[in-house]
């Protein structure tokens, strides 16, 4: 029973409403009494005096019994009544006055039905998209604090987290980050100890290609720290074009071989040409079917190992050190083909039946498919501090990357000595039957890359205005990069060696002009000013600078509004300017100018003419929360971004842009032949956009909740009568109610407190202990009870323009112009996630949505338009928590702890249909190539062991 005791720790009062919080730096921090409200969010003033009203006792049982009901119901009914605290902010809260958009209790992960915290950020992805500049994934911070890096966190478990709260990208400026990513604060239990096993299976509907995996790992987070390993294996199998119909080009190399004029008829080669010559009238009419799809792989064989470890530890009351290591390794085995040559048969030889030149193609099972193996390792290190220093709070952070890949991939034939032998008329030179093949040396790549850095952030009052502290956070970090590699491609050997070293400095400064609480023009609300600025010397590239301001103003409770402006230099990268330059043959593009799918030479690299691009982003961004008292968000951002001068990959192969850079295109007879894509300047890009949306949730009472209340108003038997309760012996004193000290700096930042040590009637504690550390609700409790979710964003793009070159043509990518191979810009998006979680059953659902596009293709003269198609995706995902099932856990003690999913991607098996004028799909455009998957099936196992 002392399980139930113990989960009243973790689930009965929310780590932001102690009692006794730890001291804080944030002026927005007030002692006030106020009601728990389970997302941390609508409080309301009430009488301090009710803090000390015990809990009621159930009717009269055993001791066990009573104390068992008590603590769970304090779990699973307890979520949602009225708890005294003092108005602090949550223990492990970001600092700063912008509250969340978002907070997701014990109970709301839960319903995600998740296993790690990378998985959760996946299933939070539209509420953590950013739109601003060239934001990527959001930034990640633990207990209110920075971390070396996402490995520290990524494979923690979803039991361990307390809360989860979603900020906006303004908030990544108190953490030295620029303000282009939004910000995620995982707030993890104060105790926490289990081992997780997880088998599962991902299974192509369509078959080709399953992809097994599994994981283990072992997490401890106790009074003085955490500790975590993690080990994972991961397996795929290949899937070839055949597995996926892929319709071959018309001429391609065959076994049987084909022959192509000089005014671009195809013929067939006849089985009968092997053994000596033909007449022209002998050759098939239409080409020889290409066989190259069984030998060409859509997605590699893939095999891939990780392991992770993290070790937490306070060095002073006041001082914590993380240390993380990561190793990965990956292996990849993909065909490219069959080995093919191609020759040229001069007029007039014994075995050349034509009137003019022609081309033979011919491709030789008998050599199997040209291979690319890649194997690559990469290996981490890293180690961080944090700490206080009276009102300041400071982090360092080290980090060391290495990253090792080594490449080899078969080539053709050398097809000189046999051209040389045709060009002669030598009369058993016969193309078309057997000769002696000599193949090409492979192509080998092998690349280095290493990366240190030292990052130093403080964060702390500056002075004190009339409606608070004016607050501030100062970062100053330093990198090296280096990166070498060596290719032999043709015998040609190319051994660059980049490197770059960078120091960078970053300030930024709240003002609070306005406070309620303080009462300082309250009449307005709360209303803050901030600024920053952030310079970075490149070694390479000289010095490029960040300039922003914004506004902070909440007028009425519940309203936010965010008003931000950002000017902001970005250089190239060190291998966008210094990247060897390599030719690729063989490589599918589609020409917009013919309207057709090309077989080209690419050729990639860097290009040192690159200028560094400024970008221009002002965003008005609005959160609402109508009702204090329900879980029900409406979020609004509108953003205007300008860029002069962004670096791009080069585009698509359209009139403007082969009209702007005439020397990037090679044609032969108007046939694309070559495509230089090495990165270039644009001269400008003009975006604007409005993403608005809602998220809803709304609690459900669970069956164990409804028990509870009966049993505890008389009418019911105890639900958890004669359960043995899992975990040792309690340890008293194991649950402190203060947060702070060697704790808080132990576990990687301001840690959650435990709930108070308050008597229970009877002179029982309800402290701490190895159970309830380590489980935190395996039978429901921990903010228990069910959860029905919503969310729906949707994206409207108004503009999307790119000016190619000063004085040259604009792309309008909403209408008809595109610079990428998928189209132009959707002007609407949709996100959408609906949950169901109760009873240990849940399910969720989430969609995709994107409107249709269209690209003017061709010339003026003679249009050739492509039309893609909406697209619509959507994701089902049912699972089976055991552990919430206290009668099947009654019956079958081995599921505690058990997860059972079911998982359906892409559930319609959709895949953008792409069309050119006449209706018909592009070769280069076939559903298998832009969607080699399909619909996938993943069933799942997971079992945490306490």
């Amino acid at each position: 029973m002392r399980l139930f005791l113990l989960l009243a720790t973790t689930a009965a009062v929310p780590a932001w409403a102690q009692t006794t919080p730890t001291p804080s730096s944030d002026p927005a921090n007030v002692t006030t009494s106020v009601t728990a409200a389970p997302a941390a969010q609508g409080t309301s003033l009430v009488d301090p005096a009710a803090a000390q009203t015990p809990p009621a006792l159930p009717p009269a049982g055993s001791p066990s019994d009573a104390a068992a009901a008590t603590a769970e119901a304090q779990g699973e009914a307890g979520e949602g009544e009225e708890i005294v605290v003092t108005g602090r902010k949550p223990v492990g809260s970001v600092v700063g006055d912008i509250p969340p958009e978002q907070t997701l209790s014990p109970a709301d992960i839960r319903s995600y039905g998740v296993s790690s915290v990378a998985d959760l950020l996946t299933e939070l992805s539209p509420q953590t998209r950013s739109g601003r500049g060239s934001g990527g994934a959001p930034v990640v911070l633990l207990n209110g604090r920075r971390i070396g890096g996402f490995s520290e966190i990524r494979d923690l478990p979803t039991e361990a987290i307390l809360r989860v709260e979603i900020l906006p990208e303004e908030v990544a400026l108190k953490y030295g980050y620029r303000a282009d990513q939004r910000v995620v604060n995982f707030v993890l239990r104060p105790r926490f100890r289990a081992y997780t096993l997880e088998l599962d299976d991902r299974i192509a509907t369509d078959g080709g290609r399953n992809q097994p995996e599994v994981e283990g790992d072992w997490l401890r987070v106790n009074r003085t720290g955490r500790t975590s390993i993690h080990l994972e294996y991961n397996q795929a199998s290949a899937l070839s074009e055949a597995e996926r119909g892929i319709i071959q080009a018309p001429g391609g190399a065959a076994s049987a071989g084909n022959v192509t004029l000089a005014d671009g008829t195809i013929l067939g080669v006849p089985a009968a040409a092997a053994n000596g010559a033909l007449a022209a009238g002998d050759f098939l009419a239409t080409a020889n079917p290409s066989d190259q799809a069984r030998f060409r792989t859509l997605l590699p064989e893939t095999k891939s190992f990780q392991a992770n470890g993290v070790y937490a530890t306070s060095l002073t009351d006041r001082i914590g050190a993380t240390f993380n290591a990561r190793v990965e390794h990956n292996v990849s085995d993909a065909d490219r083909g069959l080995v093919a040559g191609a020759f040229t048969l001069p007029t007039g030889t014994p075995f050349s039946p034509f009137a003019e030149d022609a081309r033979v193609t011919r491709a030789f099972p008998e050599l199997g498919a040209l291979g690319q193996h890649v194997e690559s390792t990469d290996a981490h290190l890293g180690a961080s501090a944090n700490g206080d220093q009276g009102r300041w709070r400071w982090t360092v952070n080290a980090n060391a990357d290495y990253a090792a890949s080594n490449t080899r991939t078969q080539t053709g034939l050398d097809t000189t000595a046999f051209q040389a032998l045709l060009d002669a008329g030598n009369a058993i030179a016969n193309p078309f039957g057997t000769f002696d093949l000599v193949r090409t040396p492979d192509n080998l790549g092998r690349s280095r890359s290493t990366n240190l850095s030292l990052d130093t952030l403080a964060t702390g009052p500056l002075f004190s205005l009339p409606a608070g502290d004016a607050n501030t956070s100062i970062r100053v970090g330093a990198s090296s990069a280096d990166f070498s590699s060596r290719s032999t491609r043709a015998g040609v050997v190319q051994q660059p060696d980049i490197s770059r070293d960078i120091g960078n400095a970053q300030v930024n400064l709240d003002l609070p002009i306005a406070s309620r609480s303080r009462g300082v023009l309250s009449a307005i609300g709360d209303f803050s000013l901030n600024a920053n600025v952030a310079a970075d010397h490149l070694s390479d590239f000289g010095t490029l600078w960040t300039l922003g301001y914004g506004a902070n103003w909440s007028p009425l409770r519940g309203l936010r509004l965010i008003y931000s402006v950002t000017e902001e230099d970005e250089a190239p990268s060190a291998q966008q300017l210094g990247n060897p330059q390599v030719p690729t043959a063989g490589v599918r593009v589609f020409d917009y100018v013919r309207g057709t799918t090309a077989t080209v030479t690419t050729v990639t690299g860097g290009n040192l003419a690159l200028r560094a691009d400024t970008r221009h982003v002002t965003k008005l961004g609005a959160t609402l929360q109508p009702w204090s008292e329900r879980d029900i968000n409406l979020i609004a951002n509108y953003v205007t971004e300008r860029v002069d001068d962004p670096i791009a990959s080069f585009p698509a192969a359209s009139a403007a842009i082969e009209s702007a850079f005439p020397d990037r295109f090679t044609r032969v007879n108007g046939d694309l032949v070559r495509l230089d894509t090495r990165p270039i300047n644009f001269a400008r890009r003009e975006r604007s956009e409005l993403r608005y949306g809602f998220n809803v949730s709304f609690k459900l009472k669970s069956k164990i909740q409804k028990e509870l209340e009966a049993f505890r108003a008389g009418i019911g038997p105890n639900p958890f009568a004669g359960l043995r309760p899992p975990g040792g012996r309690r340890r008293d004193g194991d649950a402190q109610p203060d947060g702070s000290g060697a704790r808080a700096a132990a576990n990687g930042g301001e840690q959650p407190a435990a709930a108070p040590a308050g008597d229970a009637p009877g002179g029982r504690r309800f402290g701490g202990g190895r159970g309830g550390g380590r489980g935190g609700g395996r039978f429901g409790g921990g903010a228990g009870g069910g959860r029905v979710q919503f969310a729906l964003y949707h994206t409207w793009n108004f503009t999307n323009r790119m000016t190619i070159a000063d004085g040259g043509p604009v792309l309008d990518l909403l209408n008809g112009d595109a610079v990428g191979g998928s189209g132009g810009q959707s002007r609407h998006e949709i996100e959408g996630q609906a949950g169901y979680s109760n009873n240990g059953l849940g399910a969720r659902a989430s969609l995709n949505f994107q409107s249709a596009t269209r690209v003017n293709g061709g010339t003026p003269t003679s249009p050739q338009t492509l039309n893609f198609g909406s697209l619509t995706r959507l994701n089902l995902r049912l699972f089976a928590d055991m552990g919430q099932r206290v009668d099947w856990v009654r019956a079958h003690p081995w599921l505690r702890g058990t997860r059972v999913t079911l998982s359906l991607d892409n559930a319609f098996n959709q895949r953008q249909r792409v069309t050119d004028g006449t209706g018909t799909v592009p070769i280069g455009f076939q559903p298998g190539y832009l969607d080699p998957l399909g619909r996938t099936i993943r069933v799942s196992v997971r079992k945490l062991f306490f």
